[in-house]
C-alpha cells in the first residue's frame, strides 16, 4: 500500500528536508497554539481537561506530519533531492585553512566597503545640511 519510492537512495537530503519541514510544521503549530490560546474554551476527553488550541495544533501538527510524509515519498520531490545529493557529492570543499584565508578575506571586504559607505554617507550628509542651510 505505502512504498517508498527509490528506497535507500538519498536518504541524506530526504531527512534533512523532513527534520527542515519538521521544524517548520512544530514552529507553526506552536504559534497556532500561542494565538488561538488567547480565545480559549475547553471540554473534557476521558476525564482531561483539553483547549481548543491544543486540539487545534495537534491536528494540524498530524495534518502538517502526513503531508510531509507524502512529500517526501512524492517522485519528483524526491528525483531531485536524489540529484541534489549527488550534485553534493562531488563538490570540492575547501580545507581549513583555505576556508580560514577565504573568511578573512571576506572579513576584510566587508570592513573596508562598510568605511568607504560610513565616508560616503558623512560626505552626502554634510552636503545636504550645508544646502538646507543657504
Amino acid at each position: 500500500m505505502f512504498e517508498i519510492y527509490k528506497k535507500g537512495q538519498g536518504t541524506t537530503a530526504r531527512w534533512i528536508a523532513a527534520v527542515g519541514m519538521g521544524a517548520l510544521a512544530a514552529f507553526g503549530t506552536f504559534e497556532l497554539y500561542d494565538s488561538l490560546s488567547a480565545v480559549g474554551g475547553s471540554f473534557h476527553l476521558g476525564g482531561v481537561e483539553v483547549t481548543y488550541s491544543t486540539l487545534a495544533s495537534v491536528l494540524v501538527f498530524l495534518a502538517a506530519a502526513a503531508l510531509i510524509a507524502w512529500l517526501i515519498n512524492l517522485p519528483k520531490f524526491v528525483d531531485y533531492l536524489i540529484m541534489s545529493e549527488v550534485e553534493l557529492r562531488k563538490v570540492s570543499w575547501p580545507t581549513r585553512e583555505e576556508l580560514k584565508r577565504q573568511t578573512t578575506v571576506v572579513i576584510i571586504a566587508l570592513v573596508a566597503f562598510s568605511l568607504v559607505l560610513w565616508v560616503a554617507d558623512l560626505i552626502f550628509t554634510s552636503g545636504i545640511l550645508h544646502l538646507y542651510k543657504q
